[in-house]
């Protein structure tokens, strides 16, 4: 039912383009809805909560997504651990944000290292301490449980953390790797400027949200 569910909910297509599961996002939350509520929650709780956060196939409710997401956790999934953090990162509680970012790292989740990475970074939830950060960055780094966009992210902000620290030696290889496949244009950009021996001005945004941090200054590429 969830595997259904996740093909109706965003459709499935051929090589070529052509349809053979149609998008019908009412039909997998439906599923979704069916699956939790025969296993008890165990299964297609963490979807269940992903279609009350974002709406798939019904009304966004953050209330019943945190229920969901909550069940989902307790039975040990690190996604709904993090989408949890999610959710209070966008209702501006870095608080409750910051610890549920910590339970999914607990749960071997790597993007939520990231996260927590830079939540020390720059002490957004919890205090600024550079050296957890890093750690942290690391453990993201060498985890098996994490997206190849999350892997270069922790890459540039390792880097950064190098170039603020007067590291720069260290920052050059990590941005050569995070720019490698020409994705990741703030890894180049910050690259450029070492090379080039130009003013330093690191982007400091998080890819998903692109917000400018208190007391630095907006970046190039992301000036709004």
């Amino acid at each position: 039912m969830c595997d259904l569910g996740m093909w109706l909910q965003d459709g499935l297509q051929d090589k070529r383009g052509g349809a053979i599961v149609r998008r019908n996002p009412a039909a997998a939350f439906r599923l979704y809805l069916r699956a939790a509520a025969e296993s008890g929650g165990r299964a297609g709780a963490q979807l269940l909560g992903y279609a009350y956060d974002v709406g798939v196939g019904t009304k966004p409710d953050k209330r019943l997504a945190l229920r969901w997401y909550l069940r989902a956790a307790r039975e040990g999934d690190s996604l709904a651990a993090s989408n949890m953090a999610t959710v209070y990162r966008d209702d501006s509680k870095f608080r409750l944000m910051f610890r549920w970012y910590m339970r999914a790292v607990g749960m071997g989740d790597g993007d939520a290292a990231l996260s927590v990475g830079y939540c020390y970074q720059y002490g957004i939830g919890t205090r600024r301490n550079l050296s957890l950060a890093c750690r942290m960055f690391r453990r993201a780094l060498t985890s098996s449980n994490i997206s190849e966009a999350g892997r270069e992210e922790a890459m540039y902000h390792l880097a950064v953390s190098f170039v603020d620290d007067g590291k720069i030696p260290l920052a050059i290889p990590l941005l050569v790797r995070a720019a490698a496949d020409g994705d990741y244009p703030e890894a180049s950009l910050l690259l450029n400027q070492i090379r080039s021996k130009s003013d330093i001005s690191p982007c400091r945004c998080r890819r998903d949200i692109y917000k400018h941090l208190p007391g630095h200054a907006r970046c190039p590429l992301h000036p709004r």
